[in-house]
């Protein structure tokens, strides 16, 4: 599955590109803070474990990041500047500690911001919210799933399922176990902080007799290849691809 953000992050992150600047640092001075830089101040980022495509003067590889501010992370935006110190790796979240000055000669196609890495606060693949509900004795029954025209997936005999715990994912999607991996995770109390990615899904070989239970299994596995974002409503646990709603489960043990 293909890294993307929900659409309107995706515009978010472009219009505000001018903020965040467009193209590489300024030459480094003394303690790594540019040396025609004017303001300086200290900010806090989530970096994504993906790059994504994006088009600054000249099309770019940009990093994705979140700012915490007062200690709450915000939304996902493109970032078109380099952070100076930082060299990043692809498969996991970081927490970056970042000197953020402004250049007060830039030159006319240079940011008018430059970034320093002060340190690496923390480097993740998964990161969970502090009180997650997605517990390897959770499991999540599915509720509704998008294409299935008139089947409800509720008359099923066995209710499809799934658990989400650390890097594993496995469950029943109508007729047979599957399984597969949480290549990340980033899970915030909003829609807009939350990002996935699932590897694969596998499953056993079962013939499926029942054309209801057939069904939610083919669209549940499709579903699940597609999805890149959850949010978890007491009891419900959502996924969507961008701002579309594919699957909801409900807890087993809600009530």
């Amino acid at each position: 599955m293909k890294f993307k953000l929900p659409v309107s992050l995706l515009l978010t992150g472009i219009l505000s590109g001018s903020l965040i600047g467009c193209s590489s640092s300024s030459d480094n001075g003394t303690n790594g803070v540019a040396e025609n830089s004017d303001v300086t101040t200290n900010e806090m980022y989530w970096v994504a474990p993906e790059r994504i495509a994006c088009q600054g003067i000249v099309p770019m590889q940009c990093l994705v990041v979140n700012q915490v501010i007062d200690g709450k992370s915000s939304e996902w935006q493109l970032f078109y500047n380099d952070i100076a110190g930082f060299e990043f790796v692809p498969g996991s979240f970081y927490k970056l500690s970042v000197a953020k000055s402004e250049v007060a000669n830039p030159a006319a196609d240079a940011s008018s911001l430059s970034y320093t890495l002060i340190s690496e606060v923390d480097k993740t693949p998964r990161h969970y919210a502090s009180h997650t509900m997605l517990t390897e004795n959770r499991k999540w029954n599915l509720k509704q799933l998008v294409g299935l025209g008139g089947v409800d997936p509720l008359i099923l005999e066995k209710p499809a399922n799934i658990t989400i715990s650390g890097d594993r994912l496995s469950g029943f999607s109508g007729c047979n176990n599957m399984f597969g991996q949480v290549q990340y995770l980033f899970e915030d109390e909003k829609l807009q902080n939350t990002l996935l990615k699932l590897g694969p899904v596998g499953s056993t070989l079962m013939a499926c007799a029942d054309p209801n239970a057939n069904a939610v299994e083919q669209k549940l596995q499709q579903a699940l290849g597609v999805v890149n974002a959850i949010q978890v409503q007491w009891p419900f646990l959502n996924m969507y691809q961008n701002d579309e709603l594919m699957i909801q489960f409900v807890a087993e043990d809600w009530d």
